[in-house]
């Protein structure tokens, strides 16, 4: 924030301030509904559930802003969800003749919260990219700004309510991995709140389905409490071969010829729906409209 009056903290604008407000909301909602999931389901089917939040935010971004979304970065998302369901093998697979780990039959609530979090979580990322467009130069620590806020003032009295008094760790190794845990998470919403001002919502957030495999690899190497499958390993492959699917489709994008700068050329070019040449992917819905009338 260095050189930036301290008043753009709030927002430039209502509009802005709104929607700065929204991110924060939409952030602590997910965040609330991902705790509740983790803990009331297995740990397979709230991450399964969970890691829908990349088709949510390309759907959402279409419908409430516009934004493009490729047919080969929309099978790009559906193909790393089936490489998700791959390495989870959540139990509700079971009822649709896949394999799955047992598991009990959840409450309706439980589910819906667990639906509500990836739900919650794309309307946030929704409004990082409406943030980008209301001011392009807005700062992404203005944005955890809010979060932030959002996370700490409104936590604290719902979990008073739900989960009882507030208890301290005693040990000093706990108060080491929660302070390991606020650095990695902030460094993480960091990363993600300036990837999402760069690039559209819907290629911009398959790629966080790296975490996954990264997650299962470390677990393999510093917790030795479960083996790789051969079936986990090939969901892994197939998350990150989604992931290479959206580079290059973005490669291709990037680099085809702009033939609308010839001025002779530039109606009959978007009606065929060329793609455009801004390279931070504000401006491609020309290429959308090319895929989408395949």
């Amino acid at each position: 924030m260095k050189g930036k009056p301290f008043k753009e903290w709030w927002g430039q604008s209502w509009e802005h301030a709104m929607w700065l407000i929204l991110r924060g909301l939409f952030g602590f909602l997910s965040l609330g509904c991902k705790y509740w999931s983790v803990i009331h389901l297995y740990l397979a089917d709230a991450i399964s559930i969970r890691f829908t939040v990349h088709i949510f935010s390309g759907i959402f971004a279409c419908l409430m802003l516009g934004e493009s979304w490729l047919i080969a970065e929309a099978i790009s998302a559906f193909v790393g969800f089936g490489g998700i369901l791959m390495i989870v093998q959540p139990a509700w697979l079971k009822f649709v003749g896949f394999p799955a780990k047992q598991g009990p039959t959840y409450p309706l609530f439980d589910v819906t919260i667990a639906i509500l979090c990836p739900v919650f979580n794309a309307l946030g990322y929704v409004g990082i990219r409406k943030l980008k467009r209301i001011k392009a130069d807005t700062d992404p620590f203005v944005i955890l700004h809010y979060l932030g806020m959002f996370l700490t003032f409104a936590s604290l009295p719902v979990a008073r309510v739900v989960e009882g008094p507030l208890q301290f760790p005693a040990h000093l190794e706990a108060w080491g991995w929660l302070v390991a845990l606020s650095l990695t998470t902030y460094l993480s919403q960091i990363f993600v709140t300036w990837g999402l001002q760069i690039e559209r919502a819907g290629p911009a957030t398959t790629v966080t389905l790296i975490g996954v495999p990264s997650t299962m690899l470390l677990q393999a190497i510093f917790l030795h409490k479960e083996p790789l499958s051969l079936l986990s390993i090939i969901g892994a492959t197939v998350i990150c071969l989604s992931i290479g699917n959206v580079a290059l489709t973005k490669a291709v994008v990037e680099t085809a010829p702009d033939d609308s700068s010839s001025p002779n050329n530039t109606n009959d070019f978007k009606k065929k729906g060329g793609y455009g040449s801004n390279t931070n992917g504000d401006h491609v819905e020309n290429g959308y409209r090319r895929m989408k009338d395949v």
